[in-house]
């Protein structure tokens, strides 16, 4: 494989078979970033789930101590009051067909949220929503009676997460920029999270392996 000039000198030195601690890693991630942009910091979890049994997916949703330090954009299906909460707290868009209209034209917004009478509604952008992962869903709280509340969530970070096929599960965790103890602190916390929403048919080890990296960046392999 080749490599680029950026990525040969991201790798340089690097003892890829150890397992450094967070703030080790966090340290070689900020060291060897080269782009100008502030980049996400990912974490993906490597699981022993198997992906083919339906009560060993893993789905959920929590808000990181820290925040990500980025700006959500929402959308939410529902009327009256719910309606009127969202628009209150400067939701991009609110409505209910009239936002299927609008959406199927231009997905603009990074979270879609629904109340529970709205979904028959939602459910006509299925096609649409699943595969991107933005389906309104009650594990991750985006099916919701309490609007107002989960969009709070959101706009301090909330963190929307699933296992992909191989059972690996990725999430966001913030922004290159901040100090590495919010991005620790962070870091601890969606692998506890995640930790605790272990399948219950799942035996032994649950998690094999945790790597951390940079929108850009390499992955390390680190000790939570």
């Amino acid at each position: 494989m080749k490599f680029s000039k950026n990525r040969k000198k991201q790798i340089e030195g690097i003892d890829f078979d150890k397992i450094f601690s967070v703030e080790e890693g966090l340290k070689l991630i900020k060291e060897r970033k080269f782009v100008k942009f502030d980049e996400s910091i990912d974490v993906a979890l490597n699981t022993t789930i198997n992906t083919k049994q339906s009560d060993q997916n893993v789905r959920g949703s929590f808000v990181p101590p820290h925040g990500l330090g980025k700006k959500v954009e929402i959308a939410v299906f529902a009327t009256g009051k719910n309606a009127e909460e969202a628009t209150a707290l400067g939701v991009k868009h609110v409505g209910g067909d009239d936002l299927v209209t609008i959406l199927e034209k231009n997905i603009d917004v990074d979270v879609i949220i629904a109340t529970p009478d709205m979904m028959s509604i939602v459910s006509k952008m299925a096609k649409i929503l699943g595969p991107k992962g933005m389906m309104p869903n009650p594990k991750t709280g985006t099916v919701t009676n309490d609007v107002k509340t989960t969009i709070t969530n959101i706009n301090k970070g909330l963190v929307a997460y699933k296992n992909d096929k191989a059972g690996t599960i990725h999430a966001s965790v913030g922004r290159i920029s901040f100090d590495d103890v919010k991005l620790s602190e962070n870091i601890t916390s969606f692998v506890e999270e995640v930790k605790k929403n272990k399948p219950t048919n799942v035996k032994g080890n649950y998690i094999n392996s945790v790597y951390i990296s940079s929108s850009m960046g390499i992955g390390i392999k680190v000790s939570v």
